[in-house]
Protein backbone atom coordinates (compact mmCIF):
# COMPACT_ATOMS: atom_id res chain seq x y z
CA UNK A 1 0.00 0.00 0.00
CA UNK A 2 3.23 2.50 0.43
CA UNK A 3 4.01 1.87 -3.34
CA UNK A 4 4.51 5.48 -5.04
CA UNK A 5 1.61 5.47 -8.63
CA UNK A 6 2.77 7.72 -11.63
CA UNK A 7 1.56 11.01 -10.88
CA UNK A 8 3.07 10.94 -7.76
CA UNK A 9 6.89 10.41 -9.50
CA UNK A 10 9.45 12.62 -8.28
CA UNK A 11 10.37 15.03 -10.54
CA UNK A 12 13.06 17.31 -8.29
CA UNK A 13 15.73 16.66 -9.80
CA UNK A 14 14.47 18.52 -13.14
CA UNK A 15 14.43 21.77 -11.12
CA UNK A 16 17.90 21.19 -10.35
CA UNK A 17 18.85 20.29 -13.35
CA UNK A 18 16.92 23.77 -14.54
CA UNK A 19 19.02 25.28 -11.94
CA UNK A 20 22.32 24.28 -12.96
CA UNK A 21 21.72 25.25 -16.61
CA UNK A 22 20.32 28.73 -15.76
CA UNK A 23 23.07 29.42 -13.35
CA UNK A 24 25.98 28.22 -15.61
CA UNK A 25 24.62 30.37 -18.28
CA UNK A 26 24.42 33.54 -16.56
CA UNK A 27 27.53 32.87 -14.55
CA UNK A 28 29.46 32.15 -18.04
CA UNK A 29 27.77 34.75 -19.65
CA UNK A 30 28.41 37.20 -17.24
CA UNK A 31 32.05 36.50 -16.47
CA UNK A 32 32.36 36.78 -20.72
CA UNK A 33 30.63 39.98 -20.72
CA UNK A 34 33.11 41.20 -17.64
CA UNK A 35 36.02 40.33 -19.65
CA UNK A 36 35.33 41.78 -23.12
CA UNK A 37 34.53 44.73 -21.14
CA UNK A 38 38.24 44.74 -19.56
CA UNK A 39 40.44 43.44 -22.54
CA UNK A 40 38.09 45.50 -25.30
CA UNK A 41 37.60 42.92 -27.32
CA UNK A 42 34.30 42.31 -29.13
CA UNK A 43 31.82 39.53 -29.28
CA UNK A 44 31.89 36.77 -31.60
CA UNK A 45 29.22 35.85 -33.26
CA UNK A 46 28.29 32.15 -32.47
CA UNK A 47 27.65 30.49 -35.71
CA UNK A 48 29.71 32.97 -37.97
CA UNK A 49 32.88 32.15 -39.41
CA UNK A 50 33.91 35.25 -40.22
CA UNK A 51 34.41 36.70 -37.02
CA UNK A 52 35.42 33.48 -35.05
CA UNK A 53 38.37 32.55 -37.49
CA UNK A 54 41.45 35.01 -38.33
CA UNK A 55 42.61 33.20 -41.01
CA UNK A 56 41.45 30.65 -43.41
CA UNK A 57 44.04 27.91 -42.09
CA UNK A 58 42.36 28.85 -38.75
CA UNK A 59 39.16 27.58 -39.96
CA UNK A 60 40.86 24.67 -41.72
CA UNK A 61 42.20 23.39 -38.64
CA UNK A 62 39.87 23.63 -36.37
CA UNK A 63 37.17 21.66 -38.56
CA UNK A 64 40.33 19.12 -38.29
CA UNK A 65 39.54 19.54 -34.30
CA UNK A 66 36.01 19.27 -34.87
CA UNK A 67 35.92 16.31 -36.94
CA UNK A 68 38.39 14.49 -35.21
CA UNK A 69 36.72 15.00 -31.77
CA UNK A 70 33.55 13.52 -32.91
CA UNK A 71 35.54 10.23 -34.34
CA UNK A 72 37.24 10.11 -30.95
CA UNK A 73 34.21 10.48 -28.88
CA UNK A 74 32.72 7.89 -31.36
CA UNK A 75 35.57 5.53 -30.81
CA UNK A 76 35.30 6.24 -27.01
CA UNK A 77 31.95 4.84 -26.81
CA UNK A 78 32.41 2.17 -28.87
CA UNK A 79 35.14 0.75 -26.61
CA UNK A 80 34.08 1.70 -23.31
CA UNK A 81 30.80 1.65 -23.68
CA UNK A 82 27.95 4.11 -22.35
CA UNK A 83 28.39 3.12 -19.03
CA UNK A 84 31.48 3.73 -18.48
CA UNK A 85 32.40 6.39 -21.69
CA UNK A 86 30.23 8.71 -20.23
CA UNK A 87 33.01 9.55 -17.56
CA UNK A 88 35.72 9.33 -20.27
CA UNK A 89 33.65 11.60 -22.95
CA UNK A 90 33.01 14.47 -20.46
CA UNK A 91 37.43 14.29 -19.42
CA UNK A 92 38.22 14.43 -23.28
CA UNK A 93 35.91 16.57 -23.82
CA UNK A 94 37.44 18.56 -21.56
CA UNK A 95 41.38 17.94 -22.58
CA UNK A 96 40.03 18.39 -26.17
CA UNK A 97 38.96 21.41 -25.71
CA UNK A 98 41.43 22.72 -24.07
CA UNK A 99 44.15 22.00 -26.54
CA UNK A 100 41.54 23.68 -29.57
CA UNK A 101 41.12 27.22 -26.71
CA UNK A 102 44.84 27.02 -27.02
CA UNK A 103 45.29 26.57 -30.50
CA UNK A 104 42.98 29.12 -31.31
CA UNK A 105 44.78 31.50 -28.67
CA UNK A 106 47.98 30.91 -30.34
CA UNK A 107 46.13 31.69 -33.86
CA UNK A 108 44.58 34.63 -32.50
CA UNK A 109 47.82 35.94 -30.80
CA UNK A 110 49.69 35.61 -34.07
CA UNK A 111 46.89 37.14 -36.50
CA UNK A 112 43.90 38.84 -34.72
CA UNK A 113 43.92 42.79 -35.05
CA UNK A 114 43.13 43.13 -31.54
CA UNK A 115 46.20 42.46 -29.35
CA UNK A 116 43.64 41.08 -26.65
CA UNK A 117 41.94 38.46 -27.80
CA UNK A 118 44.34 35.52 -26.95
CA UNK A 119 43.94 37.08 -23.61
CA UNK A 120 40.25 36.59 -24.03
CA UNK A 121 40.37 33.06 -24.92
CA UNK A 122 43.02 31.98 -22.90
CA UNK A 123 41.18 33.75 -19.49
CA UNK A 124 37.64 32.34 -20.91
CA UNK A 125 37.77 28.90 -20.80
CA UNK A 126 39.75 27.77 -17.71
CA UNK A 127 37.28 29.97 -15.84
CA UNK A 128 34.43 28.17 -17.88
CA UNK A 129 35.50 25.04 -16.45
CA UNK A 130 35.90 26.24 -12.94
CA UNK A 131 32.26 27.71 -12.89
CA UNK A 132 30.74 24.34 -14.74
CA UNK A 133 32.61 22.50 -11.61
CA UNK A 134 31.31 24.31 -9.31
CA UNK A 135 27.65 24.63 -10.19
CA UNK A 136 27.81 21.07 -10.71
CA UNK A 137 28.92 20.52 -7.36
CA UNK A 138 25.84 23.12 -5.75
CA UNK A 139 23.80 21.62 -7.74
CA UNK A 140 24.09 18.05 -8.97
CA UNK A 141 25.93 16.51 -5.90
CA UNK A 142 24.51 13.01 -6.57
CA UNK A 143 25.58 13.03 -10.19
CA UNK A 144 29.30 14.30 -8.96
CA UNK A 145 29.41 11.28 -6.38
CA UNK A 146 28.42 9.14 -9.32
CA UNK A 147 31.56 10.32 -11.55
CA UNK A 148 33.71 9.73 -8.20
CA UNK A 149 32.52 6.25 -7.26
CA UNK A 150 33.52 5.56 -10.90
CA UNK A 151 37.10 6.78 -10.76
CA UNK A 152 37.94 4.89 -7.61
Amino acid sequence: MNEMRYYETDYSWMWEIAGFIGAVALAIGGFGWLLRKILGVERKKWFSPSSNFVNESHEKINNYFRWGNLAIYIMTLIIFGFQKGALYFIVLSILIGGVQELFNAYMEKRYAENPNDYKYTLLHYPASMVIVTTCALAFLPEIVDAFLKELS
